[in-house]
């Protein structure tokens, strides 16, 4: 059966999971490209994950959706000898803290405002909440985080909307300085990483991590 076309927020368009997702949907579906950064001025919504107003001010403004896909969120790496008790702002762990995590956790909140019944939100986390790497743990503690976070809200969304999380690990495009970070770490095909976002949209599921 094919399904219907959906109206379909993607956050995260223009980085290397997003790009697979963009790819593996557009044809098909109805999508609002959506980047965070400025000079991508070819997508047709900017937007700022650690603005939570914007975001929802921004959301009511597109209308009614089917679905919401983030493919984005930034954090960074850093020693952990480099880590020290600090305010959020100074901390190295801070944008991941305020991006990556709750960043997500903002949009999947706002997107409630605009979800149609039925309606599904998915967000990336990242391999580091399982696979450790040197200078990861920032990202570990962020990853790790967003995935707890949506299996257990998944169970109080209410008009049958679902929410799930994908965990990519090294995607084939990624460039080569972040390939550095990871050590023996197979890289995965850009068609598998869209088909686990079609898995959360199509399948049924909720509160799931999808690990790819």
């Amino acid at each position: 059966m094919t399904p219907v076309r959906l109206r379909i927020l993607l956050v995260g368009a223009t980085g290397v999971v997003g790009r697979c997702v963009w790819h593996s949907l557009q044809a098909s579906h109805d999508v609002i490209s959506a980047s965070l950064d400025p000079a991508q001025g070819d997508h047709q919504v900017q937007l700022d994950l650690s603005d939570a107003d914007a975001l929802v001010t921004t959301l009511k403004n597109m209308g009614p959706l089917d679905a919401v896909i983030s493919a984005a969120g930034r954090a960074r790496f850093g020693a952990l000898a480099d880590a020290r008790p600090a305010s959020l702002d100074a901390s190295v762990y801070g944008l991941g803290l305020q991006d990556k995590l709750m960043g997500q956790v903002n949009l999947a909140l706002a997107a409630r405002e605009v979800l149609r019944p039925g309606g599904s939100i998915t967000l990336t986390s990242g391999t580091t909440s399982t696979e450790p790497v040197l200078g990861g743990a920032g990202l570990s503690m962020v990853n790790g985080a967003l995935e707890s976070w949506v299996c257990a809200a998944a169970t109080e969304l209410p008009q049958g909307w679902r929410l799930n999380v994908v965990s990519p690990s090294l995607v084939e495009g990624t460039p080569a300085a972040a390939c550095a970070a990871f050590p023996g770490f197979e890289k995965v095909s850009a068609e598998r990483i869209g088909l686990a976002y079609m898995r959360c949209l199509f399948s049924g599921i909720t509160g799931h991590v999808l690990r790819v």
